[in-house]
This record gives structure tokens, sequence and C-alpha cells, in this order.
């Protein structure tokens, strides 16, 4: 039997809101999920996710496969560079140590926030003006 890693879609129409599984990777979508890991709400601002790192970690040693969207959510929470120390040999503390001082130096970089064409034509209008 193949265990992926995956999301389980849940909610309402045009509502989703996401469980994070493993699951046989021969079973639909939604299908019956033989452990659940967490969650992931893509529609609350700032999107929401929320892991079990011991239980991801135990199904990541066992061989399970995360898809592409679960591996992303994985890298962002620092749990996929964790499991990678820790098959390195390095010890539970330490490797925690050591994703949580990554995760805060990247946190600490802030984008520019995206602006539409109509907002930068109003920016350049305004200050145009002035």
């Amino acid at each position: 039997m193949s265990v992926k890693l995956r999301l389980k879609r849940m909610g309402g129409t045009n509502r989703p809101f996401y469980r994070l599984v493993a699951i046989d990777s021969r079973r639909q979508r939604d299908g019956r999920a033989i452990q659940e890991l967490g969650y992931y709400d893509p529609l609350k601002t700032p999107k929401t996710t929320h892991l079990d790192e011991a239980r991801v970690l135990r199904w990541l040693d066992l061989g399970a496969e995360p898809s592409g969207t679960v591996r992303q959510i994985l890298q962002r929470s620092g749990v996929l560079e964790k499991w990678k120390l820790l098959q390195e040999g390095m010890s539970a503390p330490e490797a925690t140590q050591r994703v949580g001082a990554r995760l805060a130096a990247r946190g600490e970089k802030k984008r520019k926030p995206r602006l539409s064409k109509k907002a930068k034509s109003k920016a350049q209008a305004a200050s145009a003006g002035s």
C-alpha cells in the first residue's frame, strides 16, 4: 500500500477548507483517510495552517509521499526541513532550534504589496497632481 500525504476538501460550495491526511494513494480525493494530520484554511487572511508535526514526521519516516501542495505547506512551516535534518542524524531539539531560527529570519523579510494596474495609475496621478 502506497501512502500519500494530501489534502482532503471539506467545506461548502465556494467555501473550501482542507484537512491534511495520510491516505492510500488509490483512494479518491475525499475518501476515507488513515489519519488526519492537520488542516489548511485558504480563505482566512493570512491563510491558516495547523499541523500535528509529530504525526507528519512519523508518516514521512514511514515513507509517505507528500503531494505537491502538501510539500509546499510543509516547506513553509519548516516540517520538511526538520525531517531532512533528522534524517541526517541531528538531534530533535537541535533541529527544532535551527528550523525555528530559519523561519524567524524568513519572517523578517517583507514583500512590497503588489498593486493592480488601476491602483498604480491612481498612485501616479496622485503623485503627479501634488
